[in-house]
């Protein structure tokens, strides 16, 4: 997959050993990270799960991978983070980072996932907005689709777009560390899509029905 996708669009992919991202969390001081938690806290409508402590730890994470990406010089980040067991660690998740990742016109992608990565990246180079990778659910009550994942950037029109209002909670599958929810438009054009390969690109279109 990597070669496929270096031979069609010229995108290196860089495999990162775990220690490196042990060692960038390690190195941000936590004086850092809890300031940094402050501003995630003072932007929030409100705080529902986490203890600050959470919030401390993804703070931290996120100074760690705006770091890694910096000295690597790469567009996006993608980490295996359910896998890698962070919360064993005494980590953070990376959903902080991610969020701020996407927001400032990079990539932060869940779950070591190169597909939805390459096609995060494709729709932020061609019309400069950002995704989110969702684990679709059909309502066939409603007849809606309920996209939902761990992360979504709050700037979903882009750098210079309003941000949207967020909610501080721990994550949905596992009731642990610091994730946002993020409260879009109601009534907003929406295009789901996802690289297949390197030649196909699958996508519908939708409304923002809640």
């Amino acid at each position: 997959y990597v070669k496929a996708i270096h031979d069609k669009f010229g995108t290196q992919i860089v495999n990162v050993p775990s220690k490196d991202l042990v060692a960038a969390y390690e190195a941000i001081p936590l004086a850092d990270a809890k300031a940094h938690a402050e501003t995630w806290i003072r932007g929030a409508e409100k705080i529902v799960e986490p203890p600050k402590e959470d919030i401390v730890k993804g703070a931290r994470m996120d100074l760690a991978l705006f770091k890694m990406v910096e000295q690597a010089g790469a567009s996006a980040i993608t980490i295996n983070c359910l896998g890698m067991g962070l919360i064993e660690r005494d980590m953070g998740y990376p959903c902080l980072g991610f969020c701020r990742l996407n927001d400032v016109g990079l990539a932060g992608v869940c779950e070591a996932d190169l597909k939805s990565t390459m096609t995060h990246l494709l729709f932020l180079n061609l019309v400069g907005k950002p995704g989110f990778v969702t684990d679709p659910v059909i309502d066939l009550a409603t007849n809606t689709v309920i996209h939902a994942h761990c992360v979504s950037a709050t700037k979903m029109d882009g750098v210079n777009g309003p941000a949207a209002p967020y909610v501080i909670r721990n994550h949905l599958e596992d009731h642990r560390g610091c994730v946002l929810q993020v409260k879009m438009r109601i009534g907003e054009k929406i295009t789901v899509s996802r690289l297949i390969g390197n030649d196909v690109l699958l996508y519908s279109t939708g409304e923002i029905v809640g």
